[in-house]
């Protein structure tokens, strides 16, 4: 069983359903990027709207290192599945502590519906275009393993799953593909 798990990818793509997963399956320990920012966004601003995320997340990679969300969540027990990859410096973290990246995308239009579903961060206001647009932020942003860089995280992952599954097939899929028992 791997003891790192890296989970990238598009927003609304999976990696959190996942790592909840792998957590009640087999005992991960789930740290989500996310939340690490959301928390410091919060501390910082006072609010957790999408684009003060991406000035967090950008202003600490800048300031503490490409990698310090990655190297956050490793701090603690393992194994440890890491959800909300978002530049190179943090999925070089994983890769150098041995661990595995897996990048989750579907198409955009479901990832949206699922965005409207789940409801989190006042994130229904917002339109598909407007969707589509935050997106392509984190898409590519620079050369700097600080910046966003979802393009090149998907290059470098060990396992692409770019489809969209039924939850059951999703679950079933990305067990087999990290060999994980009953798959």
């Amino acid at each position: 069983m791997k003891q790192i798990i890296g989970l990238a990818g598009t927003f609304s793509g999976g990696k959190d359903t996942y790592a909840a997963h792998l957590k009640a399956q087999y005992g991960y320990r789930h740290v989500s990027t996310g939340d690490l920012v959301r928390e410091i966004a919060m501390k910082e601003h006072g609010s957790v709207e999408r684009p003060v995320l991406h000035e967090v997340a950008n202003k600490w990679r800048h300031e503490h290192g490409a990698g310090v969300f990655a190297k956050l969540a490793l701090e603690g027990s393992k194994p440890v599945a890491i959800t909300g990859i978002r530049s190179l410096g943090e999925a070089k973290m994983i890769r150098e502590n041995d661990g595995i990246l897996v990048f989750i995308d579907a198409p955009i239009e479901i990832r949206y519906k699922r965005m409207i579903k789940r409801a989190r961060d006042n994130e229904t206001a917002i339109s598909l275009e407007e969707f589509t647009a935050r997106e392509e932020k984190e898409w590519y942003s620079g050369d700097s393993d600080a910046d966003f860089n979802l393009r090149d995280i998907k290059r470098m992952s060990d396992i692409l799953l770019d489809r969209d599954y039924s939850l059951e097939e999703f679950l079933r899929v990305l067990d087999a593909e990290l060999g994980l028992s009953g798959s």
